[in-house]
């Protein structure tokens, strides 16, 4: 019964409620049974143990009375002791009574307590009843003589040890029945375990069942749906579907739309084949023949005859033109006259006529091979405006079916046209032959009238007689014109039919353009989807940032261990899950790149790339793991591979990076290599290849290699060779795919070539371009510096003003011994001597740092060169150089790091620092305090300008500053403030005065305020930066002035630093200058250093700051909170946007917000928004923070009204520079 029950969706999902329903209220009937039994072992205890050990208390407690009751009598002689005796002796016997039936459970105990009461019977025997009457008598003898003996204080020894046993029985019953309750109270809840864990599976197993039962349907009618919409569609298949529900009907109505669409299909193609086949015929015989050919095959029919009409109304007939498998039978006639015959009757009634079963004997089809009667016969007439021009018959041996008589209704209703229309082309020519004959009788008879017009005169007569011929040919040309105007009018129709025939081809262009609207709407929703990822991928960044955030400031915080309280393990611990979070960032990070590349959206940065930069960069990272896993790792490169090529060497090394670490991870020993060499090879697939110069980056290893059936596998995303749960190897599986995305992208190709258990080659094929697309050749400078150049991954755009570092800045232990070894240079940190002239060069390109090293000498230079960043700040702390060239791309620590805490040390911040990148940043080299800056790649000439550059700043004293102020009196105190003997002030009040300034020598930094009485500072601006020798001069904004957001960041575009006038506004200019003017700070006098040590205390620069922070995420907020209260900040809590509006209405000393983007309620955006349409807070700083990392969230984030931007996990030191910079701006 069940089996044949109807289930809707609606009865499925019941049922898998009401199975989940049962599970769970199984569980909780039998977790009540469970509870009820430990509940009634409880009571018992409560209620049986408890009053035992409470009445055995009692009873020894009234045995204890009457001994002391007695003993006191005896003693005294004071009768009041009596009544303790008394008493006890009255209860005992009752709480014995109670006892005994409390333990009727335990016959030994009641044993035991039997004996205790024969002692206490026998001391009230012996001791008790017998001492008080002698006491009463006071008979003291005889009560002295007893208690020599007392046999009463044995009784009662022996009474108190049998106590004790029976106290300690009932004990250690007692604790085993509180162990068996706690064994089933820990049954009870593994048995809940268990339980839970039932319930979940069958609620699953039912809920998979049931959703399976539904989807399997669903998808089975999806893919017929689809199989419609394809253009290669197989409309023969039919949907099958066992269930009984809804979708059973869903499936049914789409097979019926399938027969329906195969139906149509079928006759749509067969009348196009019918209608092509008529096509270019122009003789009725030729049409008939092709047509009842056509028509056979596509009715199956196996005979068949063609009637044309003849005759005109009464003397109508039908004439056989064409047959179809004819001459077997001699049955049929060839003449057939209107309303004989089924043919005739057909014409007559213009109807299709069907005859099923007809007589053995009434035709017969025959072959080679022998002869057979027909099942059927249809006869079609054909008719043209209503008028039957035609009528064909069919014989078949089996029954014609629906389908094939709705094919004969719409074939006959257009074919109709079609034998008209080849009628009246035969018409026409009949009419041009006739035409031409008249033409030709018409041209006899003119030479005829000729000869008579001759004879005219002697044959009168005959000319009369001639004249009445013509008129009679007159008149028989003005019958062949009026012909003619007939078959005119036959021509026209023919027009209109062939525009319906046009109309007809419209409307199937419009059934084109409808099928290319449900394509085109297909696209959208595919296009919507695409948008649905990565907005998910970008949620789902924010919510794995936001625990990462807390993780990651948590755990940085503990490992610098300030309070000094925590071990050695406890911050290696730290240091751990720092680690680990970062790792976890970093494939956070693979995720949303390998989306990017799946939806076209990775952009190249296409480069200089130079060869021997690559290589070496390579060796340099992987040979402390070669060394460290005890591997041989080699780098080869063939001497014909060209010295550079254009390609995003960013890229390029991310994928030769995830090549080398792989062949690391699987070689558990022998070598790993990487070869470089050219190639010609092309790849079809690779079109970046095809016909072109290749270079190969090939890297090989001895280690597990991959079988074959593997080695397209593993690059797709999360796959690995070994996808088990033990395997031996970790990872995520998107490195590769990520590696061949980006490989196409750069136009190349990767190939592996491997064998299990015998290692692997990777081979990573890049087109080498020689020039960059769209731009000229290098000329013979560029080429020679790019031999010397480090053309490495393009940096990450950095942030405009301020510049903070992009990663977390390591600890470093600038005493360590190991960062003043020296590196694979060669330089001259042993031959150092007082007064020497010191070039500290951090560099990790090895030639180029030759390079930089020799020129250096050249010019009377010791140089030092360092290859990692730490190394070099470490030799800059204890060399003190008198200028340094910085490279940006660095290993262990960057440029930037390095050059931050160069001028964080007030013993290295005075050091001219000379800037060298791959990416074109002059103005945020100088923000960040670097004296000059250049773009890789260098020429010896460039080089030799940068150290005279050098050499002129070097040698220059004192240094020149330019105040620009038109306030006299601040102007004057700015001098005095700034004055000292290592910097020469000149001040003026106009910006005319400014520019002679300017152009009449030279100035090594410049201060400005914006308002001056003859130009404003924009205007200013604008013109010394049209002044090359001017482009590089640092510029300080000093004003009063409130800023909107858009000037703001049209100064930042020329000036390094914007101070807004206030109390504390004076020391930071300070700050500013001494920085620009690269002064020594151990050369300035005590209350200036003092003033400089504070303004670089971050402590002290925070002191008393109100910071508002925005974060709904507790964790959140308890890190950052730890971090910025460690500073002596202020924080002000708000857990959403709305809040924080009203916060900053009830606070408004708060000096900067620290906002979160996603909150509820209000999100960070519309908060800041908000913010920024108060004009009391247009100038309040406000820090964006989000967990989401796209390209365009900082954009937004400024749009919105941010002044700044940092994304999550947010690094801590980043965070206070940053604050730094906005609180004193």
């Amino acid at each position: 019964m069940l089996k044949n029950r109807k289930w809707n969706i609606s009865s499925k999902i019941a049922l898998g409620y009401v199975l989940i329903f049962l599970c769970m209220a199984a569980s909780i009937f039998f977790l009540i049974n469970r509870i009820d039994d430990l509940q009634k072992e409880i009571h018992f205890i409560a209620d049986h143990d408890i009053e035992v050990h409470n009445l055995a208390n009692q009873i020894e407690k009234n045995v204890l009375d009457m001994e002391t009751g007695q003993r006191g009598y005896v003693i005294t002689g004071d009768s009041s002791y009596l009544e303790p005796y008394n008493d006890g002796k009255r209860n005992w016997q009752q709480g014995y009574s109670q006892l005994y039936e409390r333990i009727s459970d335990n016959p030994a105990q009641q044993k035991n307590l039997e004996a205790i009461k024969s002692n206490i019977e026998a001391w009230m025997a012996a001791s008790g009843d017998r001492l008080i009457p002698l006491r009463k008598d006071n008979n003291m003898e005889e009560i002295l003589r007893y208690y020599r003996d007392d046999k009463g204080k044995r009784y009662m020894d022996q009474m108190r040890s049998q106590w004790e046993h029976f106290r300690s029985v009932e004990k250690q019953l007692t604790d085993e029945r509180v162990a068996d309750l706690e064994s089933r109270n820990r049954e009870l809840q593994y048995e809940l375990y268990i339980l839970m864990a039932l319930a979940l599976l069958l609620s699953i197993i039912g809920t998979w069942m049931i959703s399976r039962s539904v989807v399997r349907t669903i998808r089975q009618v999806v893919t017929a749906i689809r199989q419609i919409a394809s253009s290669d569609k197989n409309l023969g298949d039919r949907i099958e579907v066992r269930t009984r529900d809804e979708i059973r009907e869903l499936a049914e109505a789409t097979n019926l739309l399938l027969d329906n669409v195969q139906k149509q299909d079928w006759l749509k193609s067969s009348i196009a084949e019918i209608a092509e086949m008529s096509q270019g015929i122009n003789h009725i015989e030729e049409l008939a023949r092709s047509f009842m050919t056509k028509l056979a095959v596509v009715t199956n029919a196996s005979h068949g005859s063609f009637y044309i009409r003849r005759g005109q109304d009464g003397q109508q007939q039908f004439v056989r033109m064409a047959s179809y498998a004819g001459g077997g039978s001699s049955a049929g006639k060839s003449v057939i006259p209107m309303g004989e015959g089924l043919v005739g009757q057909a014409a007559v009634e213009n109807r299709i006529l069907l005859l099923q079963d007809i007589p053995e004997s009434y035709i017969q089809i025959t072959s080679g091979l022998g002869g057979a009667a027909p099942r059927s016969l249809l006869v079609t007439p054909v008719a043209y405006e209503g008028r039957v021009e035609a009528v064909f018959e069919l014989a078949s041996f089996e029954p014609f079916s629906e389908l094939h008589l709705e094919l004969l209704e719409q074939v006959r209703a257009s074919f109709g046209t079609v034998v008209n229309s080849v009628l009246g082309r035969m018409e026409i020519a009949r009419l041009l032959l006739e035409s031409q004959a008249f033409a030709e009788e018409l041209q006899t008879q003119s030479e005829e009238l000729q000869a008579q017009s001759e004879e005219l005169l002697s044959q009168q007569e005959e000319m009369k007689a001639s004249n009445e011929s013509l008129k009679r040919s007159e008149e028989r040309l003005q019958r062949q014109q009026d012909e003619l105007e007939k078959v005119n009018a036959e021509l026209s129709k023919r027009t209109s039919q062939l525009e319906a025939q046009v109309r007809f081809s419209e409307e199937v262009n419009m059934e084109i353009e409808r099928q290319k609207e449900a394509l085109q709407k297909r696209t959208e929703e595919l296009t919507t989807m695409s948008k649905y990822k990565s907005e998910f991928l970008a949620n789902m960044s924010h919510e794995l940032r936001t625990p990462l955030n807390s993780m990651l400031i948590l755990s940085q915080f503990l490992a610098e261990n300030k309070e000094g309280n925590l071990s050695d393990k406890q911050v290696e611990f730290a240091h751990t899950i720092h680690a680990s979070g970062s790792d976890l960032l970093r494939l956070i990070d693979e995720i949303l790149d390998l989306s990017k590349v799946e939806a076209g959206k990775l952009e190249l940065n296409v480069d200089l790339t130079v060869v021997e930069d690559i290589a070496g960069m390579l060796h340099r990272n992987f040979q402390p793991l070669a060394m460290k896993r005890g591997l041989r790792f080699r780098v080869e490169t063939d001497p014909q591979v060209p010295p550079y090529f254009y390609t995003d060497s960013h890229r390029l090394m991310q994928i030769l990076k995830n090549f080398l670490s792989n062949a690391f991870k699987f070689t558990p020993q022998g070598e790993v290599s990487l070869r470089i060499y050219p190639t010609e090879f092309a790849f079809t697939e690779a079109p970046g290849i095809v016909g072109q110069k290749a270079v190969a980056f090939a890297v090989t290893d001895s280690g597990i290699g991959i079988p074959k059936d593997k080695q397209e596998l593993i690059f797709e995303a999360f796959q690995q060779v070994d996808g088990t749960t033990s395997r031996k190897f970790g990872g995520t599986g998107l490195g590769l795919t990520i590696s061949r995305e980006l490989a196409q992208l750069l136009g190349g190709d990767i190939r592996v070539e491997s064998e299990s258990g015998q290692g692997s080659t990777f081979t990573l094929y890049i087109p080498a371009k020689m020039e960059l697309e769209g731009a000229p050749s290098l000329n013979e400078s560029m080429r020679e510096a790019a031999a010397a150049a480090e053309t490495t991954a393009s940096e990450p755009a950095r942030p405009s003003v301020p510049h903070i570092s992009d990663i977390v800045i390591p600890q470093v232990a600038l005493s360590d011994p190991g960062l003043l070894l020296p590196d694979e240079v060669e330089d001259d940190r042993e031959a150092i001597e007082t007064g020497d002239k010191v070039m500290l060069i951090i560099e990790d390109d090895v030639p180029f740092a030759k390079c930089i090293l020799d020129t250096a000498r050249s010019r009377g230079f010791k140089g030092l060169v360092a290859t990692q960043g730490d190394k070099g700040l470490a030799l800059a702390n204890k060399y003190k150089p008198h200028m340094i060239m910085l490279d940006i791309h660095l290993p262990v620590m960057d440029g930037w790091t390095v050059l931050d805490l160069l001028k964080q040390n007030p013993e290295t911040r005075h050091i001219p620092v000379h800037v060298l990148s791959v990416v074109d940043e002059p103005q945020q080299s100088l923000v960040s305090g670097a004296m000059a800056y250049m773009k890789k790649p260098v020429s010896k000439d460039m080089l030799e300008q940068a150290f005279d550059h050098m050499e002129e700043q070097l040698n220059r004293v004192p240094k020149r500053l330019l105040i620009v102020e038109d306030n006299v009196p601040l102007r004057d105190g700015l001098v005095e403030l700034i004055a000292h003997d290592d910097v020469a002030i000149t001040a003026v009040g106009y910006g005319e005065e400014a520019l002679r300034e300017l152009h009449a020598g030279h100035f090594d930094c410049m201060v400005l305020d914006l308002e001056l009485a003859d130009m404003s500072g924009f205007e200013l601006l604008d013109r010394i930066r049209h002044i090359d020798r001017l482009r590089t001069l640092p510029i300080i904004i000093f004003t009063g002035k409130d800023l909107d957001m858009k000037q703001e960041r049209e100064l930042r575009k020329y000036a390094e630093s914007i101070i807004v006038k206030n109390v504390k506004s004076q020391e930071r200019l300070y700050a500013e200058t001494a920085l620009y003017l690269h002064r020594v700070e151990s050369q300035l006098p005590e209350e200036r250093r003092k003033l400089l040590h504070k303004l670089n205390n971050a402590e002290d620069v925070f002191a008393g700051k109100h910071i508002m922070l925005v974060e709904d995420d507790i964790r959140n907020v308890f890190a950052l909170s730890n971090v910025l209260e460690e500073h002596k900040l202020k924080i002000t809590y708000a857990e959403n946007g709305r809040e924080a509006l009203n916060l900053l209405e009830q606070n408004p000393d708060i000096d900067l917000v620290l906002m979160d983007i996603m909150m509820p309620e209000m999100d960070g955006y519309e908060a800041m928004k908000r913010i920024r349409s108060n004009p009391r807070h247009e100038q309040l700083p406000v820090i964006a923070l989000t967990a989401k990392a796209m390209k365009e969230d900082r954009q937004k984030c400024i749009e919105a009204g941010a002044s700044d931007y940092i994304s999550k996990p947010i690094n801590t030191d980043k965070l206070l520079s940053m604050l730094k910079v906005w609180l004193y701006k």
